[in-house]
């Protein structure tokens, strides 16, 4: 019977980040490396005249600003999906009589936060990297403390 409760919380906890991450996608496509390349460029650079390869490299650097662009889109869209949805799923997860599912879900909004945090931690500006760290250490430390203390009056 353990094993078939680490089995569902563990499930759980990779399930829950994967569900949000390809959420996101859903509506927010990541985009794809494939999508904002020249196809053959570096075999029809060395075949170009200077004018053609000078008119290739403009392109390929238009293509890889706009994936840019793309990318910080879709991982700022993540971040603010995943973070508070992570948060949600860990303090419901405290509070879950049934501790297969609880932890899995703690475990999945830990895991779904940090891949908001690393998708989108270049981006953020100090203040918001405090303050949301702020806030995800105070939900851990308050629901850890009213959890354990609660076990620990019984």
């Amino acid at each position: 019977m353990l094993a078939k409760k680490f089995a569902l919380g563990f499930g759980i906890a990779i399930v829950f980040p994967m569900m949000i991450h390809y959420g996101v996608s859903t509506f927010s496509p990541q985009p794809k490396w494939d999508d904002y390349q020249i196809e053959n460029y570096y075999e029809r650079h060395k075949r170009a005249t200077p004018a053609e390869q000078e008119k290739m490299e403009a392109e390929k650097n238009r293509l890889h600003e706009q994936r840019e662009v793309a990318e910080k889109r879709f991982q700022k869209h993540l971040f603010f999906v995943a973070v508070p949805l992570g948060l949600a799923a860990i303090i419901i997860g405290a509070f879950l009589s049934i501790q297969a599912i609880g932890t899995g879900l703690m475990f999945g909004g830990i895991f779904s936060v940090c891949n908001g945090y690393f998708n989108y931690w270049s981006e953020l500006a100090d203040p918001l990297r405090f303050a949301s760290m702020l806030l995800a250490f105070v939900v851990l430390v308050a629901l850890g403390y009213k959890k354990l203390e609660q076990k620990d009056r019984k």
